[in-house]
This record gives structure tokens, sequence and C-alpha cells, in this order.
């Protein structure tokens, strides 16, 4: 079987339970419910990229964060919002949906000054600063944009907005960055070739996973 085009995300759930990851994204034989929270940060990227990208004004629920669109307006270089970006197996930019398409993912907010790119992450969860979807973020600047040999990138926490994690990357080192995914990948590409799913029991198999005839699935825990 032909390994379906990665992301950040997919890739994630696969690696948290492969057999959730063939129900909903190879079978599709169970659709993911989309809770109050996801809901809610869709929304937020809305507003932010509206107010980006159009200068439309906030809405008084996130009033808070003009302070940090401010500081994004004054930065120079050329403007990007929710930027689709996609690579194919020779690891060069292409279409999005392009049938060669191997990786995919859509940056939030980005600037390219000269030589420099800064990108921004807007999160709308609980602090978890995990550097590997900025490495990737990063990856797809250098192999999109040639004359970029830095970028700056930062996820903001929309729950704590002062806290802000903010990591550099730079072109020198993409073998470097590669290597953080490269056993995640391995372990993906195998399981399409030998069709193998196994379940990875974890917290989720208690009522949030979709996978209700796994072994593993539980109801939900009573209040």
């Amino acid at each position: 079987m032909k390994p379906l085009a990665w992301s950040y995300s997919g890739l994630s759930q696969f690696i948290n339970c492969p057999r959730q990851f063939e129900a909903v994204r190879v079978l599709k034989s169970v659709k993911e419910s989309q809770g109050e929270a996801q809901l809610w940060g869709e929304w937020v990227h809305k507003q932010f990229e509206n107010r980006q990208r159009d200068g439309a004004p906030l809405p008084d629920e996130l009033a808070d964060h003009e302070w940090f669109m401010e500081r994004l307006d004054a930065m120079p270089g050329t403007l990007f919002c929710e930027q689709k970006v996609a690579l194919n197996h020779k690891v060069e930019p292409c279409g999005f949906f392009d049938p060669y398409v191997w990786n995919r993912g859509v940056i939030d907010w980005m600037r390219i000054h000269n030589h420099i790119a800064t990108i921004v992450d807007y999160k709308t969860g609980k602090v978890k600063p995990d550097l590997k979807q900025l490495a990737l973020f990063a990856l797809f600047v250098f192999h999109t944009y040639p004359q970029v040999t830095k970028v700056d990138t930062k996820y903001y926490w929309t729950v704590d907005p002062k806290n802000i994690t903010e990591q550099e990357f730079l072109r020198g080192r993409i073998p470097e960055i590669w290597n953080k995914f490269l056993p995640d990948l391995r372990q993906y590409n195998e399981a399409f070739k030998t069709n193998t799913w196994q379940p990875r029991q974890s917290g989720l198999c208690n009522g949030w996973c979709p996978v209700t005839e796994c072994e593993f699935w539980k109801p939900k825990r009573s209040k």
C-alpha cells in the first residue's frame, strides 16, 4: 500500500496509535468529532488571519491579543497568512494536492525579509512546547525559499500570551533537522508496506478515541 502524504498532525496521530490512524485516515471507517476546544481553536485562527491579512479588528473576546498582532505588524518582509506548503518525494516544493505530494503543512503566519524567515504558530491549547512542529515548518521554508538561511520560529500560546516558545533553525543544519523525523517516518512507511496497525494503549482509550471496536477502548469515566 502506498503511504499517504503525511503532515505533522497525521504523523503524530500515527505515533500515538497506529490503529486509530488506520481507522481515521486510511480506512476512514470512523470520523473524529470536533470538540469545543477544536472549534474554538479554528475560530481563533480565523480571527487572527483576518486581523493580519485584512486588518480586521479582533473581536472583543480576543482583544487581549492585539498587542501581539501589532508586534507582528511592525516586522518587515513579505507577509504570508495560513500559507499552504508541500514537498514531493524529492523534497522539492509542489502543489498542495499534487499527485506526488509527500508532505503537507499550513503555516499560520510568516514573514520573509531578505535571508530570514519568521514563523508564528498560534496555539490555543495547553502549553506543550514540542519543537518538532516548528522544525518541520523550518524545513518547508528552507526547501521552498532557497534564499532563506535562517528561520526564527515561535509558538504563541493564547492561554498564556507572555509565554512565547522560540527556536532558531539554520540552513546548514537541514540534515540534522530531518533526522528528528526519520525514525517515525520509517515506522510510518513500514506500517503501510506490511499493512500492520498495532493499537497503542493510552489514557485516550478511555472514551476519547473514536475507534470504539478496539480492544483497549473504554467508555469515559463518570465524574
